[in-house]
């Protein structure tokens, strides 16, 4: 690897980095969610169409629910690739190790590129185009592949539209711009469905991920004096559903859609004695953002998490002491 820049670059630096190179390693973080895979998915296919060498994997598989996206087979196995590519580049991760097991190959690539819009990012990448002012990684995403004069098809339009609807809570939270919907208008002239996409993220569940939710439901717990509530889900509770980590995603929503809270928490049980904890804010005056860095996390003022060492209940007694002295 290169020597490290520690600025953000422009979009037009980002788009030059990428008509430079020709063999690219795309990877989001751990546990990816449907911004990331869109996002990672929609470049590779963009990159490809300017005839670069372009392989997509991850640290974990995609959650059943984005199986319908097409991979068009640059999605591999870790056990399938090289070890090392002229260029690694990350999505939506504010370090290099929320790649996981992928930190390896980042490592002895020639060149990271760092695509993010945390403004907790650490800048880890030879090229880094951070902008917490976009609703997803997917809307860079989109600015690249026209810079890069990209024709947008069905399949990257569907790409980027999946990116953009599941980062925004289906154009609910208050990262949605008017930019989010300007490109929505465009990615529809393309001839995404948006109901199409909204039935296979949202309304296609296996069992297991619904008997999931009814242990994270049976689980919560809140503090109406503070406006508080959380879900618990221990590792275990994967096991015997047969889901992964990332079939909990959404979950949290429920315990932020409770009258009367405006911080919600979720804590789930990794393995190795580590806990990750997701948290969201309801008001713009509270920024969970901050009590993430805290435990050396960080994301959105309204939406933020980390991975914490210790026991669950260490880390629930840690974590809930924060938010009770943040909403002081």
């Amino acid at each position: 690897m290169g020597t490290k820049k520690l600025k953000n670059n422009s979009l037009r630096e980002i788009v030059k980095a990428f008509k430079k190179y020709d063999d690219f390693i795309l990877s989001t973080h751990v546990n990816p969610d449907g911004d990331g895979i869109g996002a990672e998915l929609a470049l590779g296919f963009g990159l490809k169409k300017l005839g670069k060498k372009v392989t997509i994997s991850n640290s974990d598989i995609f959650p059943e629910n984005y199986e319908f996206l097409p991979t068009n087979g640059l999605l591999k196995e870790k056990e399938d690739i090289k070890a090392s590519y002229n260029v690694a580049v990350s999505l939506e991760c504010p370090g290099l190790d929320r790649v996981g097991k992928m930190k390896k190959v980042f490592l002895k690539s020639k060149k990271i590129i760092n695509l993010d819009h945390h403004p907790s990012n650490d800048y880890f990448g030879d090229y880094n185009y951070i902008d917490d002012k976009a609703a997803a990684v997917g809307e860079q995403v989109y600015g690249i592949l026209l810079g890069l004069g990209v024709k947008i098809d069905l399949e990257i339009a569907t790409c980027i539209y999946t990116s953009l609807l599941t980062d925004t809570g289906s154009f609910a939270y208050s990262n949605t711009t008017k930019k989010t919907h300007e490109i929505v208008v465009e990615l529809m002239e393309y001839g995404v469905n948006p109901s199409e996409v909204y039935q296979n993220v949202y309304e296609v569940s296996s069992l297991g991920k619904i008997q999931l939710l009814g242990k994270a439901l049976n689980s919560l717990q809140s503090d109406k004096k503070h406006g508080v509530a959380w879900i618990t889900l221990m590792k275990d509770a994967f096991a015997k559903t047969g889901t992964l980590y990332g079939d909990a995603e959404g979950i949290i929503n429920y315990a932020r859609s409770i009258k009367g809270v405006n911080v919600a928490i979720s804590f789930t049980e990794l393995q190795n004695g580590r806990v990750k904890i997701s948290l969201r804010s309801k008001r713009d005056d509270i920024d969970v953002n901050k009590i993430a860095l805290a435990f050396k996390g960080g994301g959105h003022k309204r939406a933020s998490g980390a991975v914490i060492e210790g026991s669950v209940k260490e880390v629930k007694e840690k974590v809930l002491k924060k938010v009770f002295e943040a909403l002081k």
